[in-house]
This record gives structure tokens, C-alpha cells and sequence, in this order.
């Protein structure tokens, strides 16, 4: 259990790398998150502390305190142990939800059918800041409830945080398109339906198809990631007074990139 200043520290690490203005490889200060917040260096450590545990930062020497990157083993193992909990607690709350809780996870479900229908309006197949920002919110919440609904705090924890892992690490930048969005407003309005009714098995079941299928498009975005990351590996082949000039130009490019990036999660729904 960490203090609240620390709680507030660790709250506001979260923020920045679920916004992607921090992101994999990069090295953060004790003294600069403690300056942003208003709050002492030790809060800030023992929130850093807390991240490393959690897989989220790591100690590099001579670097100091850095994002860490997940690999593709990673990505899978997270999903995994959201196939491992979230299908059992929704059988679980199958015949127990509130009806106030009933009414918030419909309005969920339907923020998913509202953009689809804008980007269909619109004639875009993808949504943009805005509208990822309201899919993200309403996915996480979305999931959060029915788990609260099934009664186990734990399990709640460890979900939230392999969410937020899989958002943070492996699908910042990943692609979405309307018919992902599609997808995932039909499960999520199956497995309403099936927790409502008292359907367990049913309940339990989609979970596992809608974590399954959430999984192959992380994986089919980090392999082109991946690939892509080769490709740009691939020399040059330039004379050295030219590669230090490209060098410099794609350190500027990427540094001004970086400013401009829109402060939300664009991670797969699911």
C-alpha cells in the first residue's frame, strides 16, 4: 500500500504514458516528475518503486529510470491472464448486476454504436483523437464493472493493471478501423446481454472470444511495428558526413513529432 502522495505520483506516471507523451525507452527524473506535481522526491521514488514491480519501469545503469518495452512474449502473457480472469468474474456476475450498474454498461455499449455511426456519417473508416479517447474510456470502464459486479477486489487489481500494461506498451500507435470498433460493440452488448439473463457459460464464453480476438490485433500491430523497426534498422549505405546530417534531421523530426502527438490511448479496444 503506497501513501497518497505517492499514490499521487504514481497517478500521474500512469496519466503521462497512457497519453503517449511518454512511451517505451524513455528515461524519466525523479526530480522532474516531483517538480510537475508540486510534491517532494521521495513520494516519487516510492512510485517509482511501485512501477518497477509492476513491470511498468526499469532501473537501467547509467540511464536511470526508464520505460520499459515489452516484447511480444509479454504482450501475449497479459492477455492471457485477462483470458485466465475476466471470463470467469463475468460468470460470475451473470444474474447479479444492479440495475444501475445494468443502465451504465448499456450507455458503454453505446458509445461504441455513436461513433461508429459518426465515422459512417462522416465517410471515415477511422476515428480520430477525440473519438479514441471516448472508446478508451468507455472500454476501460466497461470492463471494470462487470469485474466489480462479480464482487472480487483482487482480481479487479490485476486486471486494471494488465490492461493498462497492454495500453501502454504495445499498442500506443495501433491502427483502428470501423469494423474493429464493430466487433467489439457486438461483444460487448452479447456479454451484457448474457450477464443480465443470468447466462453464465454464455458470458463466460464470449469474454473469451472478445480477449482472444483483442489479442490477434495487438499481435498483428506489433508485428508490423516489428517489421517496420527492421526495415529502418537496414543501412544506409551513405557517405559518414551525410548519415550525420540525417541523423540530425531525424532527431529533429522525431522531437517535434513527439510535441505534437495527441494526448490519448489509441490501443485496441477489448
Amino acid at each position: 500500500m503506497i501513501g497518497s502522495l505517492s499514490a499521487k505520483a504514481y497517478q500521474h506516471i500512469q496519466r503521462k504514458l497512457l497519453s503517449g507523451e511518454w512511451s517505451a525507452g524513455d528515461v524519466l527524473s525523479e526530480h522532474s516528475v516531483a517538480q510537475e506535481i508540486g510534491i517532494s522526491r521521495t513520494p516519487v521514488r516510492e512510485a517509482f518503486r511501485h512501477l518497477e514491480q509492476e513491470g511498468v519501469l526499469e532501473q537501467v545503469p547509467r540511464f536511470g529510470t526508464r520505460v520499459r518495452a515489452l516484447d511480444r512474449r509479454d504482450l501475449v502473457e497479459l492477455y492471457e491472464l485477462r483470458e485466465a480472469l475476466e471470463p470467469f468474474a463475468v460468470a460470475q456476475a451473470a444474474g447479479r448486476l444492479t440495475p444501475e450498474d445494468s443502465a451504465t454498461l448499456e450507455a458503454l455499449c453505446g458509445e461504441f454504436q455513436k461513433v461508429a455511426a459518426e465515422l459512417r456519417q462522416k465517410g471515415k473508416s477511422r476515428p480520430d483523437a477525440a473519438m479514441m479517447k471516448r472508446l478508451m474510456s468507455a472500454d476501460m470502464a466497461y470492463h471494470q464493472l462487470l469485474i466489480r459486479a462479480a464482487g472480487n477486489r483482487r482480481m479487479m487489481k490485476i486486471v486494471a493493471d494488465s490492461r493498462v500494461l497492454a495500453r501502454i506498451f504495445s499498442t500506443s500507435r495501433q491502427e483502428h478501423d470501423l469494423k474493429v470498433i464493430e466487433q467489439t460493440h457486438r461483444y460487448h452488448v452479447g456479454i451484457l446481454q448474457a450477464v443480465q439473463c443470468g447466462r453464465a457459460e454464455e458470458a463466460r464464453t464470449l469474454m473469451a472470444e472478445h480477449i482472444r480476438a483483442s489479442l490477434q490485433e495487438a499481435l498483428e500491430h506489433y508485428e508490423r511495428q516489428h517489421a517496420a523497426s527492421e526495415l529502418q534498422a537496414l543501412p544506409l549505405g551513405l557517405p559518414e558526413e551525410l548519415l550525420g546530417d540525417l541523423h540530425r534531421l531525424e532527431r529533429h523530426s522525431q522531437t517535434a513529432a513527439r510535441r505534437k502527438r495527441p494526448r490519448s490511448s489509441s490501443s485496441p479496444p477489448g
